[in-house]
């Protein structure tokens, strides 16, 4: 199964402390996502809003843009379901199950939310209104996110390297060959190998 993503999405306008809206219109579509990148959804920067990619000398959100996020996160679920090695465990099959409850929601939301969080990790808005006309958010807790999956380090490694590399070479991130640029490596892997992150992740 593989559910296709539209092809709009849209940032919605920035929230105060209390939750309160700004006034301030912040919505865009896919295409234009890169013009509201100084909204007040930026208050709380990703991991990633400071790395600098070799191609750009700015960061992965900034240098590829909204749309190439999106064809990203498309890339990974098509890769993901496509799959038929034991590498990946289970963890994926138990997405919609609820069993454990961190794998509650269907697939289309878990898309939703691995999209935030990829694009607020890497320097774009901290929230975004999927196709599905829902909020998310991309500061997440990836050790609740993660609960109760048992991931290895060996399946988190396969899943970087067999699943997420490819997708962003896939869609036209630079991985360097001689002395060409490598954005895989200044501006993507730092945050997907940081340790505190894996460990986040990995066993939980």
């Amino acid at each position: 199964m593989r559910i296709a993503l539209a092809g709009s999405l849209a940032v919605l306008s920035a929230c105060g402390g209390d939750g309160g809206n700004t006034g301030k219109d912040a919505s865009a579509n896919v295409t234009d996502m890169e013009s509201v990148t100084d909204d007040l959804s930026m208050a709380s920067p990703g991991a990633g809003a400071t790395l600098a990619c070799q191609s750009s000398g700015k960061n992965a959100y900034l240098t590829y843009g909204a749309t190439a996020f999106n064809k990203v996160n498309d890339s990974i679920f098509a890769r993901v379901l496509a799959d038929a090695t034991a590498s990946l465990g289970d963890s994926f099959n138990k997405v919609g199950s609820g069993v454990p409850a961190s794998t509650a929601d269907p697939l289309e939301s878990f898309k939703g939310s691995l999209l935030a969080f990829l694009v607020h990790a890497y320097g774009g808005p901290s929230y975004l209104q999927y196709t599905d006309g829902v909020t998310y958010y991309g500061v997440r807790d990836m050790a609740v996110a993660h609960a109760g999956l048992g991931i290895t380090q060996a399946q988190y490694s396969y899943f970087v390297t067999s699943i997420i590399v490819p997708s962003l070479i896939e869609n036209g991130v630079l991985a360097g060959s001689g002395d060409g640029a490598d954005d895989i490596s200044s501006c993507f892997a730092p945050v997907l190998t940081d340790q505190a992150f894996v460990d986040s992740i990995v066993g939980k």
